[in-house]
């Protein structure tokens, strides 16, 4: 019945899914929303879970599992998620804590965490021929591990818009001084991961605020070339951060973050290099949670993990973890003299996934932490924003003479 199911489901991605001429005649061009007071998940007392999602229109879709830790996944063309409410939709007790939002730009992507394992039995999408609405219905049976995992295996790579492997590419040439500055801001998590939230205010939101502030401000001064990594509220997987600075030639990489404890207090800026060995418990925390991100999401990273390992073991590395050890230093003491106020320990180390380019000077940037309540305040500030972009720049200014200066002595 699994392996069926499997079959079903990939023909329901070629769209083979009956629609009326009636819907047909409609204006599809809007995006598909779902209507939160119709749609549900709940547990059935076979032990398994019924997923219906309501939408103002059918749409092509799939559903796959993932498994350490046992997930489902659904990816859809994409959905409006406005108005969404999670809460509401989720009374089921195997399904622990769901997320969703834009995958990739066209797709989008409603991930459930699985308390128990239950796979996807029968699957359909009904179309009301009448209203053009759509229904999606999943039923999912209990299972134990083994076939959880079996069925996680047969997933197909069908041309959807997945993340893929990050290649090494070529390394760029040392800055000398001689030419504008390329530096890539990455503004973290996006899209179907949302980052920390608190009182109704999301990281992937706030970072992208400040990401592009800062990106505006060091074209500004004309010594500097800037781009992001992303632009929208998308999700992207921390080995495609690495590989988008590699294609747009960073010669400097920033990754802009604002976390929250969910143990403890911590408050002010503190900038981040790569560390086998985290600095304390909260750096490494933090570093288990951004790349638990990818896994929240619903990626499969069994796929990449030769590939982070080959950029650890570059002997680049060596290089370069010096020079970003340099620029974290520069960057610490800007944002604190533009700020005046920064954390008393501010530069840290942990083995942050995102800051593994082998030839990137690398450092991640903890605006401030959401879970304290002046420093949330900070993050919706304007003007504070202007003083930790003004130290940004300066940190910049002062590095990049020092690092040109130490690669002609190289050249010597």
């Amino acid at each position: 019945m699994v392996r069926q199911a499997f079959k079903v489901m990939a023909v329901m991605v070629c769209g083979a899914f009956s629609v009326p001429a009636t819907v047909m005649a409609q204006d599809l061009q809007a995006l598909a929303r779902v209507d939160v007071e119709n749609s549900s998940i709940t547990d059935e007392r076979s032990g398994g879970v019924a997923l219906n999602l309501q939408l103002s229109q059918p749409v092509p879709f799939r559903v796959f599992t993932l498994d350490n830790p046992p997930r489902l996944v659904l990816d859809f063309k994409e959905i409006d998620w406005t108005g969404f409410d999670k809460v509401a939709v989720d009374q089921s007790e195997a399904v622990t804590d769901l997320r969703f939002g834009i995958f990739r730009p066209g797709w989008s992507r409603l991930v459930l965490d699985l308390a128990t394992p239950v796979l996807p039995d029968q699957t359909e999408m009904r179309v009301d021929e009448t209203r053009g609405t759509a229904t999606l219905s999943i039923q999912m049976i209990a299972a134990n591990a083994e076939e959880f995992s079996d069925f996680s295996q047969l997933r197909e790579e069908d041309g959807w818009a997945l993340p893929k492997s990050t290649v090494a590419g070529q390394p760029k040439e040392r800055q000398l001084g001689d030419r504008p500055v390329m530096v890539v801001i990455d503004p973290g998590h996006g899209g179907v991961d949302s980052g920390a939230e608190r009182e109704g205010y999301e990281e992937k939101l706030l970072v992208m605020q400040f990401a592009l502030e800062l990106e505006e401000a060091l074209i500004r001064t004309g010594r500097y070339k800037a781009e992001l990594t992303r632009k929208d509220d998308v999700f992207m997987s921390l080995p495609d951060r690495i590989s988008k600075a590699r294609s747009l030639g960073a010669d400097v990489f920033l990754s802009i973050h604002a976390d929250a404890l969910s143990e403890g207090s911590a408050t002010g800026t503190t900038v981040y290099t790569l560390s086998n060995k985290a600095s304390d418990n909260m750096a490494a925390e933090l570093a288990a949670g951004h790349d638990r991100g990818d896994l929240l999401a619903g990626v499969d990273l069994s796929e990449q993990d030769d590939q982070i390992a080959s950029v650890l073991m570059d002997m680049a590395r060596l290089e370069t973890d010096v020079r970003s050890e340099m620029l974290a230093d520069f960057m610490v003491n800007g944002i604190a003299q533009s700020v005046g106020r920064i954390r008393k320990r501010p530069h840290l180390g942990a083995g942050f996934t995102v800051l593994k380019a082998p030839y990137i000077p690398s450092v991640l940037i903890e605006l401030g932490f959401m879970s304290n309540k002046s420093d949330l305040v900070n993050l919706l500030t304007e003007g504070w924003r202007n003083k930790v972009t003004r130290g940004i720049i300066d940190a910049l200014d002062n590095w990049t003479v020092e690092d040109a200066a130490q690669a002609r002595l190289l050249r010597q």
